[in-house]
């Protein structure tokens, strides 16, 4: 085929709902069905009806230079898809897998399907970060109990006071004045504050105050704390760009991927989940201060469902080849090479890098 073939064939598979199905209609003998490992890696796979993906369109256009039947088997990740071809579960795998000399020696690598490495993600959008920014990210961190507790520890404080003061000039009788004053005196009690121009004079009040106090202190020191170390930890990840700048960080990564065992390798304090939805959601939650993971993954995380509330920083890291896997020793692997020999002369893979990356 020529090279004007290739538009025509990422038309053919992203429009007809016939090739867009996990298998060709016109298949062969079921027995000959390909088992193909996949596992969601945004923008390689991303989960639906039918799957899509970069992956995914490539793996479907080299379905069809093979002429073979295959079914798409979701994995848990790159971990579970190798360990299921070693066993002899998958004949293939598919996804953004990196190839590294530890997984050469386990399955068996295609030629290169994409050439990335892995980038930092760190929480925020400004690199650096304006005083309303720190405020949003340290309120953000801080636990919403304490600050549900204050509320209420003021509220509730405001009313007894008044109930046990009320009738004295320092609180007025009517209640929605006196229980104002009760909770602006609950307030400057508790905050340590002290004006002094409203206090109790009554046994149970003064008991009142006593508890509120005691109540407050470790309270108030515990947000402050809070505060003071969300301040630090947001100034500090704004001046983070390489993987030097993470020493003395918790840093997030996916378990079994390229970017545990390099975060690993650097003697870095990391943190280990099982997917990457898992590791987003503790990035934005202050459990880690930054994650590594692929880099294109990132991105399009960043610029989806992250945006406003990651951003990618610094080079890419520790870049490597993305390929397919097949089992050791496999005869498929030829096969595979063949037909992505195939569409990258055609064009094909330039057209599906464009398509889902945005740029070669």
């Amino acid at each position: 085929m020529t090279r004007a073939v290739g538009p025509l064939l990422v038309a053919l598979l992203t429009a007809s709902p016939a090739l867009a199905q996990d298998a060709p209609t016109e298949a062969p003998s079921p027995q000959d069905k390909l088992r193909v490992g996949v596992s969601p890696l945004p923008p390689f796979v991303l989960p639906g009806t039918p799957l899509k993906g970069y992956s995914v369109d490539l793996w479907r256009a080299v379905a069809i230079k093979l002429d073979r039947p295959y079914e798409l088997i979701m994995c848990q990740g790159a971990a579970d898809k190798l360990t299921r071809l070693e066993r002899g579960e998958l004949d293939a795998a598919i996804g953004g897998i990196t190839v590294t000399p530890d997984r050469e020696a386990r399955v068996d690598f295609t030629h290169p399907s994409f050439r990335s490495g892995l980038a930092i993600l760190l929480p925020g959008v400004e690199a650096v970060p304006s005083l309303w920014t720190r405020l949003g990210y340290a309120l953000g961190r801080t636990r919403s109990t304490v600050v549900v507790a204050f509320f209420l520890l003021v509220v509730i404080a405001g009313h007894l006071v008044w109930f046990f003061e009320r009738g004295k000039d320092a609180f007025d009788d009517k209640y929605a004045r006196g229980v104002f004053e009760g909770i602006y005196w609950a307030v400057v009690t508790a905050s340590t504050v002290g004006y002094g121009d409203k206090a109790p004079v009554r046994p149970l009040g003064r008991v009142l105050a006593m508890l509120v106090i005691i109540i407050s202190l470790p309270m108030f020191a515990y947000f402050t704390a809070e505060l003071a170390s969300a301040f630090t930890v947001i100034d500090t990840q704004a001046n983070i760009t390489t993987p030097a700048d993470l020493k003395g960080q918790q840093v997030g990564v996916v378990r079994g991927t390229a970017a545990a065992t390099y975060a690993a390798r650097l003697g870095l304090n990391i943190r280990q989940w099982e997917t990457a939805d898992d590791l987003y959601s503790g990035l934005e939650s202050g459990r880690v201060a930054a994650a590594i993971h692929d880099a294109p993954s990132l991105r399009y995380y960043a610029e989806t469902a992250g945006r406003d509330k990651v951003h990618v920083s610094g080079p890419e890291l520790d870049i490597t080849n993305l390929a397919m896997a097949t089992q050791s020793q496999s005869p498929l692997r030829e096969d595979i090479n063949r037909a992505l020999l195939e569409l990258d002369q055609e064009g094909v893979m330039l057209e599906l890098r464009v398509k889902w990356f945005g740029a070669p």
